[in-house]
């Protein structure tokens, strides 16, 4: 049963049921990944890849080395598969508007998006008493950017009349607020966009589900992205401490559920967010 097509009750017999690995493919679809400049980025566009489906790895184009580079692996170790590279900012429609467009001028449409695109937020000492300047910055990319890239995308969607799955990159800080020492100094900005692409996701999802385009989020807790290189082993180890399974998620395990919401594995899910933190987020 398809959307629109009304209530029809029937239970499959277990001859008819499809093997899962026959649903966990994304052969034949084109994916478009922001952020791919980076760790998550990366691994997601890898991740697509490998189940067959022709990548856009989009970026600002001071990371266009990275880009390329990450373009040129994805290609190497999967045969057959086009791996393009397009740049812009997200926090910018019209250039949303040129990157979409170069994409499906390339690659034919767009199926699958992984709106990942973000940045770190706050001022460590400033808290809560942030600047404008820097919160508008953190919001414009990182809740703006997710609208633009979405509306963009799902207007291809439905003018292709294929539908498509978009997954949003949210994080366990949209839903709690980061254990410190009382006194440190929080990052409101971060909080209040990645709780906001949550309930984006929600209206989202509600809004375009009737276009057979489903919309969920994942967050992700603490990654092993790069983004802790060079950062002391002790506060790391500390940190690990606050996890129930008292280790960091690797690039394999966030880049493993972007894949599941890509594929027709997921065809019953949409308005969802998924957790992916070790269990930080049970305590």
């Amino acid at each position: 049963m398809t959307a629109g097509e009304g209530f029809r009750y029937y239970v499959q017999k277990i001859e008819e049921l499809t093997p899962v690995k026959e649903l966990f493919t994304l052969k034949g679809k084109v994916a478009l990944i922001t952020g791919a400049g980076g760790g998550i980025g990366r691994s997601t566009a890898y991740a697509l890849a490998s189940l067959g489906a022709d990548v856009a790895l989009m970026d600002i184009s001071q990371k266009k080395e990275l880009l390329e580079h990450n373009a040129k692996v994805i290609m190497e170790k999967n045969e057959g598969v086009k791996a393009i590279c397009v740049y812009g900012d997200v926090a910018d429609r019209a250039s949303v508007q040129v990157f979409v467009d170069e994409v499906v001028e390339r690659l034919g449409t767009i199926d699958v998006v992984h709106s990942n695109a973000g940045i770190g937020g706050g001022d460590p000492e400033l808290g809560c008493d942030i600047s404008e300047k820097t919160w508008n910055r953190t919001i414009g990319i990182n809740l703006t950017g997710v609208l633009n890239v979405d509306s963009v995308c799902a207007q291809v969607m439905r003018k292709h009349k294929h539908g498509g799955s978009i997954i949003n990159t949210a994080s366990m800080s949209g839903h709690i607020i980061n254990k410190g020492d009382h006194g440190a100094r929080y990052m409101p900005d971060y909080a209040a966009c990645k709780a906001a692409v949550i309930q984006l996701t929600k209206a989202q999802a509600c809004d375009w589900v009737l276009d057979g385009i489903r919309v969920n989020s994942i967050s992700p807790g603490i990654v092993l992205s790069g983004l802790h290189d060079g950062w002391p082993e002790e506060p790391l180890r500390e940190a690990a401490k606050l996890i129930p399974m008292e280790r960091f998620a690797s690039l394999d395990e966030i880049g493993g559920v972007v894949a599941f919401l890509a594929t027709d594995l997921s065809s019953y899910i949409t308005g969802t967010d998924i957790l992916i933190d070790g269990g930080y987020t049970i305590w």
